[in-house]
């Protein structure tokens, strides 16, 4: 779906799409709140459903979510609800930035089967591959990230309490812009 609204460039509101049901110490959580603590204006949509198992009225949710959001929207997105939001991802892949937040990948969750793990390794893999950046909070989830075949120039690591680099990444977010390596600026440590 998409929407004739575009983003108001003055105000650069960054929208959060979070599992309605997420724990106060979620990596996404915290990393809006630092956000917002450093000045940005975030605007969480709550999403329903038994993330992140597949849920028809969970990708119903997330679908409706995203059609609402104005052109040129930069959309956070946590890692937890990316298998619900793989189908709408494509859609809307050119019109919202988006930016992931991932924790950690749930193909790696120990006791899945192999055919589960695979599933969610393909659901992880195609929609990380739709995301402008993947904010992950250290080197162990960036390898993660990276081994689905996710540009490691894509990738950004960002503790909660520092997200300087993070914002320097976001900021470098302009409607039009691909994210390829030559725009965007290097990965590193906090300035």
């Amino acid at each position: 779906m998409t929407s004739n609204t575009p983003a108001d460039a003055a105000d650069p509101v960054l929208h959060a799409l979070l599992p309605a049901v997420l724990p106060a110490d979620a990596y996404s959580r915290r990393v809006v709140k630092a956000l917002r603590a450093a000045g940005r204006s975030v605007t969480a949509h709550a999403l329903p459903g038994p993330h992140p198992q597949v849920d028809p009225s969970a990708i119903l949710a997330a679908d409706i979510a995203l059609a609402r959001l104005p052109d040129g929207a930069t959309v956070l997105l946590d890692g937890a609800a990316l298998p619900n939001l793989a189908a709408a991802l494509p859609i809307d892949d050119r019109r919202l930035r988006f930016v992931a937040l991932v924790e950690r990948l749930r193909w790696t969750d120990a006791g899945l089967g192999a055919e589960e793990a695979m599933a969610r390794w393909h659901l992880e893999q195609g929609a990380l591959a739709l995301m402008r950046l993947v904010v992950v909070p250290d080197a162990a989830v960036a390898a993660t990230v990276t081994a689905l075949e996710v540009a490691a120039e894509r990738v950004v690591q960002a503790a909660p309490e520092a997200v300087g680099i993070l914002l320097t990444r976001l900021s470098a977010l302009r409607p039009g812009l691909q994210a390829s390596p030559q725009a965007l600026p290097p990965s590193g440590d906090e300035p």
